[in-house]
């Protein structure tokens, strides 16, 4: 939709009765000196609910509300598109899946407005999403409960030994078309350091493994493998630099990593692959 055409969110919530004209006076006022987003304010200054700002987003954006208290994410959740919606990549772009429609995947988000993120996450999943709007809370509250979602958490057993829990999860396998054009991006670009080489396969000390395309044989007809990776580098300023002279395909420009510190960029292997580089030391 056209951000031009639609209503501004202070008018949405004093239709809903939610913000009263002086609420609304005060609040644009604190708006002009801190260039804080109007909804935050508000929650701020306890104005206004978290439901009732989510609910106004909602109708500003055309999306659909969705309240999430007693929601579960039950296993036939998490097992939606299994293959392609592992629990880090729900917990890194933040969303809550519903629901199957045919070949699309209806997600819960809290932030219409984060475009970017929104756009990255339907190219990595390549396949069409359909969007409800719930609250950042409920989100959050949901994501607790599912295993591997949140930092320092693991989906494996806990009568596995660590060091077998260390060696599985550090194993990432990538079918690859050309060896030669994967070994340039990961070695050469990426600067990761290779282990071991043979006709078959690329192992790097990090624990990445490109496969044969072959490898991919076996999967159902019209499913399409792709992996989100992130990778920490100390350069990434010069990697993002070299990026941009080699021609590899930037999804989003170098950034700020949330409220980290650290900064970030992402990109495309030859394969497609989503490519996640961040810093490994503050900004």
């Amino acid at each position: 939709m056209d951000a031009i055409k639609r209503k501004k969110i202070g008018e949405i919530l004093v239709d809903r009765g939610h913000l009263n004209s002086s609420e609304l006076s005060f609040t644009l006022a604190i708006l002009k000196n801190t260039g804080e987003r109007f909804g935050k304010v508000c929650l701020i200054n306890s104005l206004i609910s978290e439901e009732a700002l989510a609910q106004a987003l909602a109708e500003q954006f055309g999306m659909e509300y969705v309240d999430l208290k007693g929601f579960r994410m039950e296993e036939a959740n998490l097992s939606i598109f299994p293959h392609i919606l592992p629990p880090d990549v729900i917990y890194r772009f933040h969303i809550v899946p519903l629901e199957s429609r045919g070949n699309s995947l209806v997600v819960a988000v809290g932030d219409p407005t984060d475009v970017l993120k929104l756009d990255e996450l339907e190219f990595f999943l390549d396949r069409p999403l359909i969007y409800k709007l719930a609250t950042e809370s409920a989100i959050e509250f949901i994501l607790q409960d599912v295993p591997g979602t949140m930092p320092g958490t693991s989906s494996v057993p806990n009568e596995v030994p660590d060091e077998q829990i260390k060696e599985s999860c550090c194993k990432v396998k990538i079918p690859v078309i050309s060896f030669t054009k994967s070994v340039f991006f990961y070695r050469d670009f990426l600067g990761l350091n290779i282990k071991m080489q043979s006709l078959g396969e690329v192992i790097f000390d990090q624990g990445l493994i490109l496969v044969p395309s072959s490898y991919t044989a076996n999967l159902p007809e019209g499913f399409h493998m792709r992996s989100l990776l992130q990778i920490q580098l100390f350069d990434v300023e010069e990697r993002f630099s070299k990026a941009e002279k080699q021609n590899i395909r930037i999804i989003s420009k170098l950034a700020p990593w949330a409220s980290s510190g650290k900064l970030f960029f992402t990109c495309l292997d030859p394969d497609g692959n989503l490519v996640e580089v961040l810093s490994n030391k503050n900004a």
